[in-house]
């Protein structure tokens, strides 16, 4: 659908441009212009002193992203964070800059860059581009393996109020979380429902991770931790599994062998959820 109001070879421009405006948020957020920016406003020559860059360069870097209502600029020249901006802060609440971070470093944009190779061939860009599968990968790197995990758990609270409120736990005594990442979405889970247990359950250099999320979450106690393999076996014995955005990245074979581990338990509920 052509956005309305824009003649169609405008509305296609900006589609395939749209690559720029992901890239100037990733630079900002890569260089922690919004951090320096928290407490008051700064000139390009400052933040170019704070971030070790070439000013009249960045200079154009930070009007394109004060174009995107990510940053506002004065008639001192000088530059401050907008409402947007704040999410791009690495200390507040919601922030999203890892995930900024995330789509734009060149590890994981090459498997996108890339996609013809998948199109052509059915296989992984991904693999073809690092020759490693992705979570093998994340294995072997921890900078990557923190960087995604972190930028999962800050999108996370979008889906996970979603689902908290559109699922009724209450006669839930035991939940699996599996592929549960840091745990976001099972610690909201149990803070809502105090009775209810669980367990988180991914691969064992994700869930490294999670202690702190769910200690945060006032749930650690009645949360235990699993490192394992979904194509190996799930802890036994729940009567709830959730498997929340998981099973899209397998292919059918796969995906229907998760769910049949899944649903392998005798406690597993029919109305659990994938």
């Amino acid at each position: 659908m052509i956005p309305t109001g824009q003649p169609p070879a405008v509305a296609l421009r900006r589609m395939t441009t749209a690559y720029w405006t992901s890239q100037v948020i990733y630079l900002a957020a890569t260089l922690g212009i919004p951090d320096i920016l928290a407490n008051q406003p700064q000139t390009s020559e400052a933040l170019a002193v704070a971030t070790g860059t070439h000013a009249p360069s960045l200079y154009r870097l930070l009007r394109a992203v004060a174009s995107l209502g990510i940053l506002e600029e004065d008639e001192a020249r000088r530059f401050s964070l907008t409402p947007l901006g704040m999410l791009l802060r690495s200390d507040v609440p919601g922030s999203m800059r890892a995930w900024a971070i995330l789509l734009g470093e060149p590890w994981f944009r090459g498997a996108w860059d890339n996609l013809l190779h998948s199109i052509r061939t059915g296989n992984a860009a991904f693999e073809g581009v690092h020759g490693a599968e992705f979570w093998a990968y994340l294995g072997r790197d921890p900078d990557a393996n923190a960087l995604f995990n972190t930028a999962m758990t800050s999108v996370a609270p979008i889906k996970t109020n979603a689902t908290v409120e559109a699922y009724d736990f209450s006669e839930s005594r035991e939940i699996v979380d599996v592929g549960g990442g840091h745990g976001t979405l099972l610690a909201a889970i149990l803070a809502d429902h105090p009775k209810l247990r669980g367990v988180l359950f991914d691969l064992p250099h994700v869930v490294e991770g999670a202690g702190a999320v769910l200690r945060a979450a006032g749930v650690a106690d009645r949360c235990e931790i699993v490192g394992g393999s979904f194509f190996e076996a799930v802890p036994a014995g729940a009567d709830v599994y959730i498997l929340q955005t998981v099973i899209h990245d397998w292919d059918d074979e796969q995906s229907v062998r998760i769910l049949q581990i899944c649903a392998a338990d005798p406690w597993v509920r029919a109305q659990s959820f994938w």
